[in-house]
């Protein structure tokens, strides 16, 4: 990829600006699935014009002085599966880091993956198949898409054992004070960032999630979804949370993190003396409620859970490499450098590629009309 000038840049105006931030991975995986649409060569370039398609839609929205796509790297999620070995099996994910492995690790892992391949041979071939090819789809429609957004000074980061969603983290918690923020992804675990300048955009809803209508949406409080999180776990990531205990019996024994910021201490607390009090009533303990203070889970965590549950899922504190912060900020408002970029490449990168839903010129250029206000502000940020 390449990257804005590497020159220390001052933000001279001090009027409010807006930036968009884009998990780009889950947008990739979300325009994927609503787009099968093969071009007449056989490329599956349907998510290629959807992803495009809804970045448009997004620059209706907003006048962004900024705009930022954030990838999944290569072994991303690593420094969380070195916390939590659970985390994120349940996706068929593999994590290995060489560089940090003995020569006796490296045989032993390369007998296990021996013995996966094994398995897997007993497996549906065609599900295998299917999914093999997939991934290839998935990381072909990345390149092409990432190599059209130099073109449209969409500025990018993809580093290896880093996730998107710590990027977007990073970023929210660096940004200007007069700086508004949306975030556009369908990972709820975003939504801990909102706040008063910080909103998210979840595509299945078709809405913003905002300080204002978090509580009725998503049924809690805004500034507890880490703290929901670290008790109840998150099925999507394979997190195991406290034992039998779910949201739904959090919502019914704790209504005040529907109205406002509850701390872990406050739960543990209540949950404590809800049993004192059943004890008093010669009632027997809930069991749940113990398992709250007593630290108790299925998941590897053991009663370290609420420590590791909070480095894993917390963004206002990201896991990232050295490599990946020293990136990330040599991109935050820095000016990006002109030459080189031009719609013409655009366009011949759409046709190499067999977009044809844009190969007609008419087409291309009334497509592509929002992003020439995205350009313009990028090219006057030279000068700002």
């Amino acid at each position: 990829m390449k990257q804005p000038v590497p020159s220390k840049h001052k933000d001279k105006v001090h009027n409010t600006f807006n930036t968009l931030l884009i998990d780009g991975s889950n947008l990739l995986e979300v325009s994927s699935r609503g787009d099968d649409k093969l071009s007449g060569t056989g490329k599956p370039t349907g998510g290629i014009f959807q992803f495009f398609l809804q970045l448009k839609m997004l620059l209706r929205k907003g006048n962004f002085r900024y705009v930022y796509v954030f990838w999944d790297g290569n072994q991303s999620g690593l420094l969380r599966y070195k916390l939590n070995s659970d985390y994120k099996a349940n996706r068929d994910k593999e994590f290995e880091d060489e560089e940090e492995l003995s020569d006796y690790m490296k045989a032993v892992n390369a007998k296990i993956n021996g013995m996966k391949q094994y398995f897997s041979k007993k497996e549906d071939p065609a599900k295998l198949a299917q999914i093999k090819k997939q991934k290839e789809i998935f990381h072909w429609q990345r390149e092409v898409i990432i190599d059209c957004l130099e073109e449209l000074f969409v500025r990018q980061c993809m580093c290896d054992k880093t996730e998107a969603d710590d990027f977007i983290g990073y970023y929210v918690t660096h940004k200007k004070s007069n700086e508004r923020i949306v975030i556009c992804s369908n990972d709820r675990d975003l939504t801990q960032l909102i706040a008063e300048d910080v909103i998210v955009y979840v595509q299945s809803l078709k809405d913003f999630l905002t300080v204002k209508n978090y509580t009725k949406i998503e049924g809690i409080n805004y500034q507890n979804v880490v703290l929901k999180k670290v008790l109840c776990g998150d099925t999507s990531d394979n997190i195991k949370g406290i034992k039998g205990f779910g949201e739904k019996t959090l919502l019914n024994n704790f209504d005040e993190i529907t109205k406002r910021k509850v701390t872990l201490n406050e739960v543990i607390e209540k949950a404590k003396n809800i049993n004192e009090e059943r004890a008093k009533l010669k009632k027997k303990p809930l069991k749940w409620a113990e398992n709250i203070v007593n630290r108790v889970t299925d998941g590897v965590q053991g009663s370290e859970i609420y420590e590791i549950n909070e480095k894993i899922i917390d963004l206002k504190k990201p896991l990232m490499t050295d490599e990946a912060v020293e990136m990330i900020e040599n991109i935050m408002y820095m000016p990006i450098d002109p030459e080189d970029r031009t719609l013409e490449n655009l366009y011949r990168i759409l046709l190499e590629n067999d977009v044809e839903d844009l190969r007609d010129e008419t087409k291309f250029s009334n497509f592509f009309n929002e992003f020439l206000y995205l350009i313009d502000k990028e090219k006057r940020n030279l000068t700002v």
